[in-house]
């Protein structure tokens, strides 16, 4: 039996840097470091990065630009061989073939170094980003619905789900860990049904039904762009004796299923919701979010992953078409909730614009965070190789993802709906698929 380990991408990415497979442009970096030098000044990342990239790439330069006139050397020797070389001309060739040799393996060394530093740079956040630290300095962009009244004291959704018979933490925590938890009874049946009532509502508004595979190879995981710059975003578990990664979401293993491939123009956008369990070490989080089911190591998890044209404006307004169907959903769910500009300093490696939808938990007096919804333009498909044919040129697609639902959503239901004698009402939409309107105390 494989052993389980915690996923770190320089055990597993090595062989990956054979070719430019960096994630910003190139020419961004070359004609206007500016930019890049205020993304990264915006992402609170240290700026000595941007000194050692272009060092990197002058080195880089540098070196092709003598194999280049080396190649050339080479033709020209070639071109004037006229019937048997002569000794000179035999001895000329070994020279050149040796001295290209050793360049150009001094060429892929840096070419190497390059691209190890350039994968360090994030994507360049779209100039509305709020800028700030961390999620604290994250901005309010709307609030919807209003907090539920209650006229007693809301139990939070540990201690309703104990009383309901519906979670359990404590055995969990016995055969598991921490971090873990059981849906049970009727608990198990709402948690099926708010997955599957999600997953439908997105095939019915055009989306491809996807269960991706829950592991993916090591490449396919460093392609997608988290584990850059030892990113702990979605640190996660793999079994390096097959070469495997556990996904953190169904965006790891969909949003390289177009990898290496040329899609057609007429065909975008091409939209999946897909469904997947999510596994996350969650590594430096502990001690934080210890009580309850938010902050696990397993959960449940629907999500959409949609590739546009490759243009701002197009990617930026599909971001906000997710953005609505998330919201669509907590509103039938009978969720209050305020959505959140991330900024700079919150935005994950790839993220080029990122809002969170933060839904209340009267349980905890607090908004916690329930989904999240992404434009990452072309800097996962850069990697990925993932391009459109427009006209005769070939483009890199913009790519986003967004969270539909997860376990979280339940427990918001749980927490929300809950009455003054215990039980928990079903929003009306899931009544069809739970087969009950109430989850009562059992005697």
């Amino acid at each position: 039996m494989p052993i389980i380990r915690q996923y770190t991408i320089s055990n597993h990415s090595k062989l990956c840097y054979n070719t430019f497979q960096f994630m910003i442009d190139i020419n961004i970096l070359r004609e206007q470091p500016e930019i890049i030098k205020q993304a990264l000044v915006n992402r609170q990342k240290d700026l000595s990065l941007l000194e050692s990239v272009q060092k990197a790439d002058s080195d880089y330069l540098q070196i092709l630009k003598e194999v280049e006139n080396l190649r050339a050397e080479q033709n020209k020797l070639t071109r004037n061989f006229t019937g048997k070389p002569t000794e000179e001309q035999l001895s000329a060739a070994k020279t050149i073939k040796e001295n290209l040799k050793s360049k150009e393996e001094l060429l892929s060394e840096k070419q190497t170094n390059l691209n190890l530093l350039l994968e360090e740079i994030p994507n360049i956040p779209a100039e509305d980003v709020p800028i700030g630290k961390d999620d604290t300095d994250n901005q309010v962009y709307k609030t919807v619905g209003e907090k539920p009244k209650f006229d007693f004291t809301p139990l939070d959704h540990i201690d309703l789900g104990e009383k309901l018979n519906i979670l359990d933490v404590k055995k969990a925590g016995e055969l598991s860990g921490s971090r873990f938890g059981y849906f049970k009874n009727q608990g198990a049946v709402l948690e099926m049904s708010v997955m599957f009532y999600a997953f439908t509502k997105l095939i019915n508004k055009g989306f491809h039904g996807m269960v991706p595979p829950t592991m993916v190879k090591s490449k396919t995981e460093w392609a997608c762009g988290y584990t850059s710059n030892k990113n702990l975003f979605n640190a996660g578990y793999s079994s390096p004796e097959d070469d495997l990664i556990f996904i953190s979401s169904s965006e790891h293993s969909v949003v390289p299923y177009h990898s290496n491939e040329v899609l057609s123009e007429k065909d975008l956008p091409i939209k999946y919701v897909n469904f997947s369990p999510c596994f996350r070490r969650e590594a430096g989080t502990y001690g934080k979010d210890t009580r309850g089911l938010f902050r696990v190591h397993f959960f449940n998890k629907v999500e959409m992953n949609i590739f546009t044209l490759p243009d701002l404006k197009i990617s930026d307004a599909m971001c906000e078409e997710m953005l609505s169907i998330e919201e669509e959903i907590m509103q039938e769910l009978g969720l209050h909730y305020q959505v959140m500009k991330c900024c700079t300093g919150d935005l994950p490696q790839p993220n080029r614009r990122m809002y969170d939808i933060n839904t209340w938990f009267p349980g905890q007096n607090n908004y916690r965070e329930t989904q999240s919804c992404s434009n990452c333009s072309d800097y996962q498909a850069r990697r990925l190789n993932t391009k459109v044919k427009i006209g005769n040129e070939n483009k890199l697609v913009h790519i986003l993802n967004a969270t539909v639902i997860t376990d979280r959503a339940v427990l918001a239901i749980l927490e929300n709906h809950q009455q003054p004698d215990g039980s928990v009402k079903i929003p009306e939409c899931l009544w069809a698929l739970t087969g009950f309107k109430e989850i009562r105390p059992t005697l």
